[in-house]
């Protein structure tokens, strides 16, 4: 039996790939896994603990068996990925990108993936191109992130989501149809626009831009079609308004008090903050936008990791982990955001947010201990896609 083996590097860490058993060794065996990816650490989000060395095991796309490192049998596996002291951890979820924004679609969502960002949440683009991309990947012939579209963005003519004539002009009735066109055309949730930007909900905390009864329509509609409602909410008025409406989260942080956000709890609406693009400029808005974040935390608001990628540039989603922890965030909760907390907010518990047997193999590999030094999550060293290793690129 020979095996054969290539010495890969990628920043700090060597990474090494060997390659299987000839036909016919014990590894080829119909029993025996396509891959196993080795490391010495690897992070179970849900409890936040960083765990010793261990060996995942993937066969026909799944994670088929997680084993302690000093276990794992070389033989059952025809591939071994040797990743020496990196961290291993479940594909990362950014819930909130525009793939159609800063460059082509395809392009953007393969710099998200490099990244790490095994699903990405595309919520709101001009044209069909995100859901045509969304399901050739699905369907296998291209590379890319798992992608849930929302279609076009309904929101008000002239206001914050006007783009190129879409903005819907005929008021409840205008914005059912909205609804309902992005259903029809393989929409998996909805974005509503409710306010306006940061200067805005600075100048007017009460304001918003959408009238009460197309926001009730957007969401009545999309409960119909059993839908989720995400809100460009930014202002207390639009936060408010958003809740009572009934949406699922906003897709901005917003000018919380304590009372919206325990209102927020209360009706189980999540929050993605976006904090790297709404505070680049420093000043009392970015610090009230940054101590919002903890407001809603300790209501008890769930936190859900999005970039508005697009506006960041795609592939350095991974800067909004250093976002939320200096606005307070723990490491953990910042993981978890990306993780767990992404994966029930977007109904996605058995896909995402766990490395577990029977589920997608989608892993990612990190230069450090993101528990100790949020950066790592920055560095990283190996991306699995369903099964695929996407990084490195195969020489």
């Amino acid at each position: 039996m020979r095996s054969t083996s290539r010495r890969i590097s990628a920043a700090a860490c060597a990474i090494l790939l060997v390659a299987a058993l000839e036909p016919g060794g014990q590894a080829g065996q119909e029993s025996g896994a396509d891959i196993a990816v080795r490391a010495s650490n690897w992070l179970d989000p849900a409890s936040g603990e960083l765990r010793g060395a261990v060996a995942i095991l993937v066969k026909d796309r799944k994670i088929t068996r997680i084993v302690a490192g000093g276990q794992f049998d070389p033989k059952s596996a025809r591939t071994v990925v040797q990743l020496g002291r990196a961290t291993l951890l479940p594909g990362l979820v950014d819930a909130h990108v525009h793939l159609q924004i800063g460059g082509q679609p395809a392009d953007n969502a393969m710099a998200a993936l490099r990244a790490g960002f095994t699903t990405v949440v595309d919520l709101g683009a001009t044209s069909d191109a995100v859901l045509r991309l969304r399901d050739a990947i699905a369907s296998g012939s291209m590379d890319g992130p798992r992608i849930l579209a929302a279609g076009l963005w309904a929101g008000t003519q002239n206001g914050i989501c006007e783009f190129g004539g879409i903005g819907v002009s005929d008021g409840p009735e205008g914005f059912r149809r909205r609804v309902r066109d992005n259903v029809v055309a393989g929409a998996d949730l909805i974005k509503v626009c409710v306010s306006g930007w940061v200067p805005a909900a600075v100048a007017n905390q009460h304001a918003y831009e959408i009238a009460d009864d197309a926001l009730a329509a957007v969401v009545e509609e999309a409960a119909r079609a059993k839908r989720i409602v995400i809100a460009h909410a930014i202002s207390l008025g639009a936060a408010k308004a958003a809740a009572r409406a009934g949406v699922n989260g906003l897709a901005h942080m917003a000018f919380l008090d304590a009372a919206t956000a325990a209102d927020l709890r209360k009706r189980d609406v999540f929050v993605v903050p976006t904090l790297t693009t709404l505070t680049r400029n420093p000043g009392p808005p970015s610090d009230a936008l940054k101590a919002a974040v903890l407001t809603a935390q300790r209501a008890g608001v769930l936190i859900v990791f999005g970039t508005d990628g697009g506006v960041l540039p795609h592939g350095k989603n991974a800067a909004e982990f250093r976002a939320l922890t200096a606005a307070g965030l723990s490491p953990t909760d910042a993981i978890r955001a990306a993780t767990t907390n992404a994966a029930r907010a977007l109904g996605l518990q058995g896909a995402v947010g766990k490395l577990a047997e029977g589920r997608p193999a989608d892993i990612i590999a990190v230069d450090g201990n993101p528990l100790a030094d949020i950066g790592a999550l920055e560095k990283v060293l190996f991306v699995m896609r369903s099964g695929r290793v996407i990084v490195p690129r195969a020489q």
